[in-house]
């Protein structure tokens, strides 16, 4: 699997780099979220923009985003916006998405910025050429909060991000069953072993799946969303925990 290096920080060698999310809903929460986040082990700290309202306000979106990059000097930060369709707190035109991208990529702020594969299909590219443009790297970004699709379904749909440029694709499911859990570790370690031109980010949610935020290292997940008090998905593992297992688990 290859690997890309953003702020000192391999992603895709080693142990799975861990992300911490903040759901906060307020500047002064999110940016005090920032300052506790930035003492705790961990390499990159996704801020869940949706949780905002004043997200597509181009001042407040400013003032937090250069807030959070002060807070965390040289850990990572990711920004995402989760759409409704896709799992998170709020729906935004094809527009406003664009909007709020345009304007992150361009506060030079973020390492790295969460574009949602499906509901931007048609300007996924440009998107991607607009984060790069501005030195940003990409997390495209697939969510199933009802299923595990087919494994030759996962690997396209992850593929296909590949293709369209994004530097890290990432999929998340729901399984129904263990058999389910087994599918999606199956396609991440495919990935890795034949379409190892990207790291990808992949995860089995809920309890059951809990165990796929673990082996990262193993079977080619670079990266691994861990709880720092407050989850933004089901099924993450708390941080001293993901932090222990990891380590134990480390290959070499």
């Amino acid at each position: 699997m290859s690997s890309i290096t953003i702020r000192g920080c391999c992603i895709g060698a080693g142990r799975p780099k861990v992300i911490l999310p903040i759901v906060a809903s307020t500047a002064d929460g999110i940016l005090s979220e920032a300052v506790r986040l930035a003492a705790q082990k961990a390499d990159c700290i996704e801020w869940r923009a949706d949780w905002f309202p004043g997200a597509l306000d181009p001042a407040a979106l400013g003032q937090v985003l250069s807030g959070l990059r002060a807070a965390l000097e040289e850990k990572l930060l990711l920004v995402t916006f989760r759409t409704k369709a896709e799992g998170g707190e709020a729906a935004l035109t094809p527009q406003q998405y664009a909007s709020f991208c345009e304007a992150v990529c361009a506060s030079g702020c973020a390492d790295l910025l969460d574009i949602e594969f499906f509901p931007n299909r048609e300007h996924l590219s440009a998107l991607i050429e607009q984060a790069h443009r501005a030195g940003t790297a990409v997390v495209c970004s697939s969510h199933d909060f009802h299923k595990t699709p087919p494994r030759a379904e996962m690997v396209a749909r992850l593929t296909a991000m590949q293709q369209v440029g994004a530097d890290l694709p990432k999929l998340a499911v729901m399984p129904c069953s263990p058999s389910d859990v087994l599918e999606l570790l199956a396609a991440t370690a495919e990935m890795a072993e034949r379409r190892p031109e990207t790291p990808v980010i992949t995860m089995s949610m809920g309890a059951l799946g809990a165990v796929s935020r673990l082996c990262g290292e193993a079977f080619g997940s670079a990266m691994t969303f861990a709880n720092p008090g407050q989850a933004s998905a089901p099924g993450q593992v708390a941080l001293d925990v993901v932090n222990e297992v990891l380590e134990s688990l480390r290959l070499a």
